[in-house]
C-alpha cells in the first residue's frame, strides 16, 4: 500500500500541494512559536542590574494565609507590599552590614516616565560609579545616574509624590541600561518614602534565612542569592512581563493556525477522495478491502505529513530571527531579544505537523472505505449527495453553531463579565466560527439560490425561465455552482473561515474596546476637563491641590488602589481594581454607571462594587475583603456598578484606601473637573492650565480623554491580533486556491463540451469566473451571519453593562479580505481554465469516446 500511495501521490501531485504547503507552513508557524515561546520562558541575562552587588537580599513579601473552600491555607502575597518590618531590619543587621534601598518615584522636568529616586547608599549595589562631582552630602543635592558633567553645580527642578521640588546636582553618574535614577542622600530618600522595599546583606546567607524564619519566613520577607537576585531588579519584572504578554498571543496563533492545518488538510483529502471515487472502486473491483482503502489514504497522508513536517522545522529555523525582529519593531519585546534554534523544538514540531496530517485524514480514509466497487461505473460523472453525509453535516454544524449561540448568550446574562474580557470573548467566538465553517458545505447551495433570485425573478416578469436571468453566461454559472456541490462548498467554505474569523475576532474585540470608551464616556459626561498624566506615571499631590484650589470649580482626584476577595467559590484570592475619590464630589462630577444604590450611601466602612463582583452581592450586603496591604475589613455595599474586569470595580473612601507601600505614595491616576455654575470657562481653563504647568500634567477635554482612550485600546490589541489573525488567513487562502486548481484541472471535457455547444473562451472563462464568485460570496455571506451572532453577543452584554454602547462590525475588514478572496479565487479558477482551453477543441471528448 505504501508503493501504491507514493505512486498515487506522484500521479496526482497537484492535488496534494495545498495540503504539503498549508502543513509546512503550519509545522513552520508551530515550530517558530515554539521556539520564540521557549525564548519568553526565562529572561535572558541583562548583565549588570540593580542589586549585582549584593550577595543577599532580603525582600518585602508579605503574605496572608486565605482559607480555601477546600479547608486548606493558600498564602497570597497582598497586593501592596507595606515594606519590612523595623524589627527584621534591626535583626537582619546584626548579621553583617546591610544597606536599605527605597526607590520611589522622582522625576527631573526633562526626565523619562520611567525615572526613579533612590538613597545613594543604594547606587553601589548596582555597581553605580560618579563619572564627575561628588556624592549628595546635603538633602538639597542629588546624583543624576546617566547625567552630564555639563549639569554638575545646576540647579534643577525635579517632581516628587508630594509635589515639585528643586536641588543642586552634586554629581552625574554613568548610564545604565536597568534604570534611570536620582540619588538622594539617606535621609532623604527616607522622607520621600519611609518603607524599605530591599535589605542588601552582606553577611552570612545562612544566618539571613534564620533571622528570617524566625520573623516569620516567607510570609514576610524572601532571601534571595545568586541568580534569583535579579527578580528584585525593575528592569528585569518589566522585561518578564512583556515576554508573558507575547506567550499568549503565541500560544493562540500556533494553537489556532494548527486547527486551521487540520481542515486544510482534511478539505483537500476529502476532495481528493471525492475525485477519485472512480478509481478507489476500480481498487475496490479488482479486490481492495475496505481497510485496504483507509490504509491508502492513511499512507498518503503520512507521507505528505513528513516532507510537510521537514520543509517546516527548515522554515521554521529560518523565520525565527525574522520573527524576533518583528516582536521587537513592535515593541512587544526588548531590544536584544534574541531566540535560539533548540532540537526538541523542532521535534515537536514537526510530530504535531505528521499527527496534524493523519487527524486531518480520518473522515476521508472512512469516505474511502465506504466507496463500493459498482461505483466504478455509476458515479463516473454525476455528484450525489449521501443523505447520510449530509445528514451529518446539518447535525454536526447546527449543534456546534447552535451551542454556541446559546453559550453566548447564556455567558451574557448569567457570567456578564466574561465577554468584557478579550481573552475570554476569543473562546466564545471560536465555536461560532466552527459553526458557520461546518454548516458552509450545507448552506452554500441555498446562499447561491438566494444570491441569484433577483436576476431569477426578473426572468420571470419577462416572461423567461428563471434560469434565463441574467444571460446565458450567468445561467449556466448558476447551475454549474448548484448541480456542483462538492466544488461549490470548496471554494466557500475558506472564505466563511477567513470572514467570520476575521469578523468575529477584530468585530469583538473592538465593541469591547468601544465599550470601554462608552463607558469613560458616560463617566465624564458632566465633567468639563480632565486632568491627566503627562509623561509621567501619574499626578502628583501638588496636583492635586492646585486643581481644587482653582476658584469656580469642583475637582475630584482619582487615586488607584485595590481590594482582594475570593474567587471560583473561595478557591483562591485574587486582587480587584480600585479606586478611591471624595465621595461628595464622586458624586457631583462623575457619573458612575449605577444599577443599584446611591453614591451618596459611600462612607467609611462601605464600598460601591460592580455587580460582577464575586458572589453577586446586592446593595446592603456585607462584603468581606481585604485591604491592599492585606487588612481584613467586612464592608457594607452602598452601591452597584454595571462595569466590567478592564476597569474598576470598587471605590472606596479613604479609610479602606490603602495608596502608599514599598514605592512610596500612590499618584492620582486623573483629576476630574466640573465648573461651577457662573464660571467662565476660558478664565476657568486658564487657571487650571496655569495651576499643572511644569508639574507633568495637562489638561484636556472628555472628548481628549475618549479619543486617546480608544486609540490606547485598538494599539494594545492590534499587535496580538495580527499574530492570532494573520497565518491562519494565509492558510485558509491556501486551502482556496488549492481547492479551485484541483477542481478546474478536472474539468477540461466540461468545457470542451461547453465549446461544442458554440461557447467561446471568453464565454467560457466569464462562466467560470462568475460561479467562482458565486462561491465567495456564499462564503462571504455565511461569514457575515457569523459575525453578527459572535458580536451581536457580545454587544447586547456590554449594553446591559455599561450602558448604551456601539456593536463595532469590521465591514471594511470584511470587505477588503472578501476582495482578496475573490482575486485568489480567480487567478486560481481562471488560469487553470485557460490553460484547459489550449488544446484542440473537441480533443478531450474525442480521447475519452475512443
Amino acid at each position: 500500500m505504501l508503493t501504491l500511495a507514493i505512486a498515487g501521490l506522484r500521479l496526482r501531485w497537484a492535488s496534494f500541494v495545498g495540503s504539503f504547503v498549508a502543513l509546512a507552513f503550519g509545522v513552520a508557524l508551530l515550530a517558530t512559536s515554539i521556539l520564540v515561546i521557549a525564548a519568553t520562558a526565562s529572561v535572558p541575562d541583562q548583565g549588570r542590574q540593580r542589586f549585582s552587588e549584593a550577595p543577599v537580599l532580603v525582600t518585602a513579601n508579605l503574605s496572608v494565609d486565605y482559607p480555601t473552600a477546600r479547608g486548606e491555607l493558600e498564602a497570597t502575597q497582598v497586593a501592596t507590599q507595606p515594606g519590612l518590618p523595623a524589627p527584621l531590619i534591626a535583626a537582619v543587621a546584626g548579621t553583617g552590614r546591610t544597606v536599605e534601598d527605597r526607590t520611589f518615584y522622582a522625576q527631573l522636568a526633562d526626565g523619562p516616565r520611567t525615572q526613579v529616586g533612590r538613597a545613594w547608599s543604594a547606587a553601589a549595589l548596582g555597581g553605580y560609579r560618579l563619572s564627575a562631582g561628588t556624592a549628595p552630602a546635603a538633602d538639597d543635592q542629588i546624583v543624576i545616574g546617566g547625567g552630564s558633567p555639563e549639569q554638575v553645580g545646576r540647579r534643577v527642578r525635579f517632581v516628587t509624590a508630594d509635589g515639585p521640588h528643586t536641588a543642586t546636582v552634586s554629581g552625574v553618574t554613568e548610564a545604565e541600561a536597568f534604570e534611570h535614577a536620582v540619588f538622594f542622600t539617606d535621609a532623604q530618600a527616607a522622607r520621600f518614602c519611609p518603607a524599605v522595599g530591599v535589605l542588601a546583606a552582606f553577611g552570612s546567607a545562612e544566618d539571613v534565612r534564620r533571622v528570617v524564619d524566625a520573623a516569620g519566613g516567607e510570609k514576610v520577607a524572601r532571601v534571595l542569592t545568586g541568580a534569583d537576585r535579579r527578580q528584585t531588579d525593575p528592569h528585569y519584572i518589566e522585561v518578564s512581563h512583556r515576554l508573558e504578554d507575547v506567550q499568549t498571543p503565541l500560544g493562540l496563533s500556533a494553537a489556532v493556525s494548527s486547527g486551521t492545518a487540520v481542515f486544510v488538510v482534511g478539505g483537500t483529502f476529502a476532495l481528493s477522495i471525492a475525485q477519485r471515487r472512480r478509481e478507489l472502486a476500480l481498487l475496490r473491483l479488482v479486490g481492495a478491502t475496505r481497510r485496504q482503502m483507509r490504509a491508502l489514504v492513511h499512507r498518503e497522508a503520512l507521507v505528505v505529513g513528513l516532507l510537510a513536517s521537514a520543509a517546516g522545522c527548515a522554515l521554521g529555523a529560518a523565520g525565527v530571527a525574522p520573527a524576533a525582529r518583528w516582536l521587537v519593531d513592535h515593541d512587544m519585546v526588548p531590544a536584544d531579544f534574541t531566540v535560539p534554534v533548540t532540537w526538541w523544538g523542532l521535534l515537536i514540531a514537526a510530530v504535531t505537523g505528521l499527527l496534524t496530517a493523519m487527524g486531518g485524514v480520518v473522515l476521508s480514509s472512512l469516505k474511502a472505505g465506504l466507496v463500493r466497487p459498482a461505483e466504478a461505473l455509476v458515479e463516473a460523472d454525476a455528484e450525489h449527495r449521501s443523505p447520510l453525509v449530509l445528514a451529518f453535516r446539518w447535525v454536526t454544524g447546527l449543534l456546534v453553531l447552535g451551542t454556541s449561540t446559546a453559550a453566548v448568550w447564556i455567558v451574557a446574562h448569567y457570567w456578564p463579565d466574561a465577554p468584557a474580557n478579550a481573552a475570554d470573548s476569543l473562546a466564545l467566538l471560536l465555536g461560532v466560527v466552527a459553526g458557520c465553517v461546518l454548516l458552509a458545505s450545507v448552506l452554500a447551495g441555498p446562499v447561491v439560490r438566494l444570491l441569484t433570485l433577483l436576476p431569477a425573478c426578473a426572468a420571470r416578469l419577462r416572461g423567461l425561465p428563471a434560469e434565463e436571468g441574467g444571460g446565458t453566461v450567468w445561467a449556466t454559472a448558476r447551475q454549474s455552482a448548484l448541480t456542483a456541490f462538492r466544488r461549490t462548498a470548496a471554494t466557500a467554505t475558506p472564505v466563511v473561515l477567513i470572514v467570520s474569523f476575521a469578523g468575529c475576532l477584530l468585530g469583538s474585540i473592538d465593541t469591547v474596546n468601544r465599550s470601554q470608551v462608552s463607558e469613560t464616556r458616560s463617566r465624564l459626561a458632566a465633567a468639563d476637563f480632565v486632568v491627566t498624566p503627562a509623561g509621567t506615571p501619574g499626578l502628583s499631590r501638588a496636583v492635586v491641590d492646585r486643581v481644587g484650589a482653582v476658584p469656580g470649580v469642583r475637582a475630584v482626584a482619582v487615586t488607584p488602589t485595590a481590594l482582594m476577595a475570593g474567587v471560583d467559590d473561595g478557591e483562591a484570592l485574587v486582587p480587584f481594581r480600585a479606586a478611591t475619590a471624595d465621595p461628595a464630589a464622586l458624586a457631583e462630577v462623575d457619573r458612575l454607571p449605577l444599577v443599584a444604590g446611591s453614591l451618596a450611601d459611600l462612607r467609611p466602612g462601605s464600598v460601591v462594587l460592580s455587580r460582577t463582583w464575586p458572589g453577586s452581592p446586592r446593595v446592603g450586603d456585607q462584603v468581606p475583603v481585604l485591604l491592599a496591604d492585606g487588612t481584613p475589613r467586612t464592608l457594607r455595599v452602598a452601591a452597584l456598578l454595571g462595569t466590567g474586569a478592564e476597569t474598576t470595580q470598587a471605590w472606596v473612601t479613604a479609610p479602606e484606601a490603602v495608596t502608599s507601600g514599598i514605592t512610596g505614595p500612590a499618584l492620582a491616576q486623573q483629576i476630574d473637573v466640573r465648573l461651577l455654575p457662573g464660571t467662565d470657562p476660558r478664565q476657568a481653563s486658564n487657571a487650571l492650565r496655569a495651576a499643572v504647568d511644569g508639574l507633568g500634567a495637562r489638561l484636556a477635554t472628555p472628548e481628549e480623554v475618549w479619543s486617546s482612550s480608544a486609540d490606547a485600546t485598538e494599539k494594545e490589541a492590534w499587535n496580538a491580533l495580527l499574530m492570532i489573525l494573520g497565518l491562519t488567513i494565509c492558510y485558509a487562502a491556501v486551502a482556496l486556491a488549492n481547492s479551485l486548481v484541483m477542481t478546474v484541472t478536472d474539468r477540461r471535457r466540461e468545457f470542451a463540451l461547453m465549446r461544442l455547444a458554440g461557447a467561446t473562451r471568453t464565454q467560457v472563462l466569464r462562466t467560470v469566473a462568475v460561479e467562482t464568485l458565486l462561491s465567495v460570496a456564499a462564503g462571504t455571506v455565511l461569514g457575515v451571519i457569523g459575525t453578527l451572532i459572535s458580536v451581536g453577543g457580545s454587544w447586547s452584554t456590554l449594553t446591559d453593562l455599561v450602558g448604551p454602547t456601539p456593536a463595532v462590525i469590521p465591514w471594511t475588514v470584511m470587505a477588503t479580505l472578501a476582495g482578496g478572496c475573490a482575486a485568489i479565487a480567480l487567478l486560481a479558477a481562471l488560469l487553470p481554465t485557460t490553460l484547459a482551453l489550449r488544446p484542440r477543441e473537441g480533443q478531450p471528448i474525442t480521447l475519452e469516446a475512443a
